[in-house]
């Protein structure tokens, strides 16, 4: 029989042995530091009870407040007699108690604007009509011809105003329901009625129920836990070891740079680990355990076995978000730049996360092969009491296998000396473009956070056109243009304006159409994995493309100038700062990802993503940023079109997206036969 040479034997037992002495190191200095215990490892032990006696606390309060408060209405129009008699036999019925206090005003209206009233009632005779003709839509003509119509005038942005109107509608429901009994029954009709009563019974039982809502939320609350805990560590063990300086002292003793980084990942990893053990433990404790008192009606059985399992299928969460902090930290060249970097980590970390909340996604569906959301639904189903092993094996094992290639790329990202000294490589580059360079990234994660804030608080709300010219114009370019100047750089180089060979226009005239096409194939490829519902889709179109909006505006808004703008800015500003950092490919598709997460929509990430791929290679093809400014607007006024006309291109076959996609294919061929390459892009050497 063959032996294992001694010597291979004695240097992984030195390997071994070096790991364990840099680890016991690092956990030495952890422990010494305050803060980082406490965030990472005291918070979350603390922060789930205090979630969940905060809201219930909050709930409970919440209704004990608005049981006990009076709902101030009033009534007004020609039927007001009907309207005062009903409302008076609904509070004699009521048994939640709706305490209803009318209230004198000569101006409901105002007084509801002004909280003087929480609502109003107006009633109108049979075939008067009502004077809001854009929801006078919701009532039948019929309706409105033959009997009284009472209107319930209400915000939904006030409990009070809220409750009151829902229980009032109800019991109006249930008042005609039995007024129209009774007329059927008077008549010698009863059996027009059709049916008696109608009781729901729920087959999932309440321990599935609860399930469902506590499965829903897990995962995303321990990668929440996770990311910002572990990123702490993963900030102070390498970025901050690089601004101290300590970390060339490490690398002058005997141990290797694999040695090192292994180290290091094992710490972080201990950390995530350790926040997975805390939160099973405080969801084995606070609720199966039934530590903290759980709402009414709310049941969950959770034996300690199933809490072990959570547990398990945690762990290859932890090593993959352990992994992918280490080499966010050790790309970063300092402690603040590591602290802006690990920001639109936690944003993209979070969004595979949020899949057990997509209506009909299901771990027995493509969503299996995506690490993160299968473990999400893996234990949205276990909690659910579905177990459907194969499948939960699969989604462990897809997820363990992302976390040894994040494991295997830190390492080999992370030994080269640029990296892991940033002073190698960088005398004498203190220029403001090598510092341009370093700052792209997290510049354009501020200007994410700027431009999701502003589209969270102002949609619905405001113009679509201004909402638009602030995103484009002021967000964006002002960004861009607000980089550049920082850093004195030349606009003409940064945005790429440089002049194309003639054969380019015709390729992009016929690449547009085709990207589009191939972009709605991607996006019925992603719907498989993240099916989006028709509905969402339909609102959707209805906001993006409003009926009071002239075409020629929408093409002017949608089209040319986020064609202009986000080129600007993405195959711009964006593509400058990343060309001597990333390789062709790597290069092209992080601009086009990055492009992809600024449209906020989950369902347009993964075709925008792609449409912004092909954006930045027509770019690198071309040296101008020129022809995708073209594509863009062609891309997006093509789809104007398409919705003004009515056309749906999910209703196209298989056969024209793979039409498109060669037809794509064949157009980058020739632009790769006329290429004019993007000038100073790392190559392959460097």
């Amino acid at each position: 029989m063959g032996r294992v040479p001694r010597n291979g034997v004695a240097a992984a037992r030195r390997s071994t042995e070096v790991i364990k002495a840099i680890c016991r190191a690092e956990f030495t200095m952890l422990l010494r530091d305050r803060r980082t215990i406490v965030v990472s490892i005291v918070l979350p032990l603390f922060i789930t009870p205090l979630l969940m006696f905060g809201s219930r606390w909050v709930q409970e309060r919440r209704e004990r407040r608005l049981a006990t408060m009076d709902v101030r209405y009033a009534v007004t129009g020609s039927a007001h007699e009907l309207a005062h008699d009903l409302i008076a036999r609904a509070a004699a019925a009521d048994t939640a108690g709706l305490l209803l206090l009318q209230t004198a005003t000569s101006d409901p209206a105002q007084s509801l604007a002004e909280g003087e009233l929480d609502l109003f009632v107006e009633a109108l005779s049979p075939g008067e009509a009502w004077r809001d003709t854009t929801e006078r839509d919701e009532i039948s003509r019929g309706d409105t011809a033959a009997v009284p119509t009472l209107i319930l005038h209400f915000r939904e942005d006030r409990d009070t105003s809220e409750r009151g109107a829902r229980m009032l509608r109800r019991h109006f429901d249930e008042l005609r329901r039995a007024h129209r009994v009774e007329m059927l029954e008077s008549r010698g009709l009863a059996e027009m009625i059709g049916f008696g009563v109608v009781e729901r019974h729920d087959l999932a039982g309440a321990r599935q129920v609860a399930g469902l809502h506590i499965g829903r939320y897990l995962v995303l609350f321990v990668m929440l836990f996770m990311l910002s805990g572990g990123s702490v560590v993963a900030v102070d063990t390498l970025a901050g070891e690089k601004e101290r300086g300590t970390l060339e002292t490490l690398l002058t003793t005997a141990a290797s740079r694999a040695d090192i980084v292994a180290a290091k990942h094992l710490v972080i990893l201990a950390v995530a680990l350790i926040i997975a053990v805390i939160q099973s433990l405080n969801f084995l404790a606070y609720v199966a355990l039934k530590l903290i008192p759980l709402p009414q009606g709310f049941v969950l059985d959770v034996p300690p076995e199933v809490t072990a399992l959570i547990f398990v299928l945690l762990i290859p969460l932890a090593a993959l978000v352990s992994g992918v902090l280490l080499l966010t930290s050790g790309y970063a060249r300092s402690y603040k730049e590591a602290q802006l970097y690990f920001f639109p980590v936690l944003l993209i970390g979070i969004v595979p996360a949020v899949a057990p909340f997509l209506p009909g996604l299901s771990l027995r569906s493509a969503a299996v092969l995506v690490p993160i959301a299968n473990i999400a639904l893996a234990i949205k189903e276990v909690l659910v009491g579905r177990y459907d092993w194969p499948f939960i094996v699969a989604a462990w094992a897809v997820t363990a296998a992302a976390a040894w290639y994040v494991r295997r790329l830190a390492e080999r990202v992370l030994s080269t000396e640029r990296l892991i000294v940033p002073t190698v490589g960088e005398s004498g580059q203190r220029s403001g473009e090598a510092v341009f360079t370093r700052r792209v990234l997290p510049a354009f994660a501020i200007m994410w956070a700027v431009f999701f804030i502003f589209a969270s608080n102002v949609e619905g709300r405001m113009d679509l056109r201004i909402e638009l010219l602030v995103n484009l114009v002021v967000i964006f370019f002002g960004g861009s243009l607000l980089l550049i100047r920082m850093h004195r750089l030349s606009a003409r180089r940064v945005f790429a304006f440089r002049p194309v060979r003639a054969w380019v226009w015709p390729l992009v005239a016929i690449g547009a159409p085709a990207g589009l096409l191939a972009a709605a194939g991607v996006f019925r490829l992603a719907s498989l994995v993240l099916p989006v519902p028709k509905e969402m889709l339909e609102a959707f179109g209805k906001g993006l493309m409003p009926e009071e909006i002239p075409f020629w505006q929408l093409v002017l808004f949608i089209a040319v100038l986020p064609g202009v703008f986000e080129e600007l800015t993405f195959r711009g500003t964006l593509l400058y700062g990343l060309r001597k950092s990333l390789h062709p490919v790597p290069l092209v598709l992080v601009v086009g990802a990055v492009f992809g997460l600024f449209h906020v929509a989950l369902f347009r990430i993964v075709p925008t993503a792609f449409i912004g791929i092909v954006l930045s290679g027509v770019t690198l093809l071309t040296g101008s940023v020129f022809p995708a400014m073209l594509w863009h607007a062609l891309n997006n006024g093509l789809s104007i079109a398409l919705g003004h006309f009515e056309l749906d291109l999910a209703e196209l076959t298989t056969l024209h997206y793979a039409g498109a996609a060669l037809i794509l294919l064949a157009v980058f061929a020739a632009l790769w036969r006329i290429r004019t390459p993007y000038p100073e892009l790392r190559t392959s050497r460097e």
